[in-house]
């Protein structure tokens, strides 16, 4: 675990890099990415929205597109159908780090996504795996099928998109590249709720807009969602907002 923590005292807010989260059809799941990424360590976070949204924390920004100074994009958390003006932005700003999630592997297309982004995190869980595999012409797979066989299906996957990071979630989350495949084992049970994947998201895309290389993003920010929960006390009784308290534990 690589932990962002600030080492240098002479720095400003634009040091430590600035996050759009992408706030779709479900606007908590982007506000909870945005948060999580506003908790670790992002200089800047905002959300990419087109009106100015409902109870939004006051510590985030809103926009209706990136902000020029992007430096990683959270993309897909309650997104619902992506815009093509989200969808051109992503294909001029091709060397944004971008982490892609939920909805946006639903995306018909997905396979053109991935191709054309260089540093990419994708974090499905097994449901929406499936999903991606069969968009990604890989086959056709029942859920069932995709946990029992997770770390043949991930090698394939990567093996056809080696510069991609594959976060596949699971109480044993896998987090592979290439031909390296990890096994975060530390996750609990009450990870298990609503919000705990757009936590993680947001995790990710804020160690990517301080230059972690996507690997090391992905790692880190699974073991940081992994060992926070297993800060909270209660087993069913956990929210996002409190996964995110105990990350600032760690």
């Amino acid at each position: 675990l690589k932990l962002p923590v600030r080492l240098v005292q002479n720095v400003n807010k634009g040091s430590f890099g600035h996050v759009a989260a992408v706030m779709g059809e479900k606007p908590g799941a982007g506000i909870i990415a945005a948060t999580a990424a506003f908790a670790f360590g992002a200089g800047l976070v905002t959300l990419i929205c087109k009106a100015r949204p409902v109870c939004c924390p006051y510590e985030l920004m809103d926009s209706p597109t990136p902000p020029a100074a992007t430096t990683a994009l959270a993309l897909g958390m309650g997104l619902g159908t992506p815009t093509q003006e989200l969808l051109s932005w992503t294909g001029t700003h091709t060397d944004i780090p971008c982490v892609l999630d939920a909805d946006i592997l639903k995306y018909k297309k997905i396979e053109d996504l991935i191709l054309s982004l260089k540093n990419i995190v994708l974090t499905p869980h097994p449901r929406e795996f499936a999903t991606l595999l069969d968009l990604c012409n890989i086959g056709k797979f029942d859920v069932k099928y995709v946990v029992e066989n997770r770390f043949e299906l991930v090698r394939r996957f990567c093996k056809k998109y080696p510069h991609a990071v594959l976060v596949l979630k699971g109480a044993n989350v896998l987090i592979a590249q290439g031909e390296k495949v990890y096994v975060n084992t530390f996750g609990t049970a009450c990870l298990a709720k609503g919000g705990s994947g757009d936590v993680l998201s947001g995790l990710a895309a804020a160690l990517l807009a301080q230059k972690y290389s996507p690997l090391d993003a992905a790692i880190s920010a699974s073991l940081a969602h992994a060992l926070a929960s297993q800060k909270v006390k209660c087993s069913y009784g956990m929210t996002p907002f409190e996964l995110i308290e105990k990350v600032k534990l760690l």
